[in-house]
């Protein structure tokens, strides 16, 4: 009994470890997919994953290419605001202006 205990749990700890590779690596093809390099976080991937998509969607409503420049502030806010459609806290929202612009 205890060999099929130790067995359950070597393939228990297999799959979460393959679950979270997966996750890993979608995060990773998304991050890619966006350009986006994230230095630190404490928010979970799901939410980031909807936070740098609503940051997409912003700056791409913005266009840059008509010499429009991007305002970090604007984009902290429409942050804040999807934050609070979403039913997500987000304390301090900070944006380099390097990263963005």
């Amino acid at each position: 009994m205890e060999e099929a205990e130790k067995e359950l749990e070597r393939r228990s700890k297999f799959l979460s470890n393959l679950i979270q590779r997966k996750k890993e690596n979608d995060q990773q093809s998304l991050h890619q997919q966006l350009n986006i390099k994230v230095k630190a976080s404490d928010m979970p991937i799901v939410l980031q994953n909807k936070a740098f998509q609503c940051a997409k969607d912003h700056v791409d409503s913005m266009s840059s290419g008509n010499g429009i420049k991007i305002d970090s502030k604007k984009l902290a806010l429409a942050l804040k605001k999807q934050s609070t459609n979403l039913s997500f806290p987000v304390e301090i929202t900070s944006i380099a202006r390097s990263d963005v612009v």
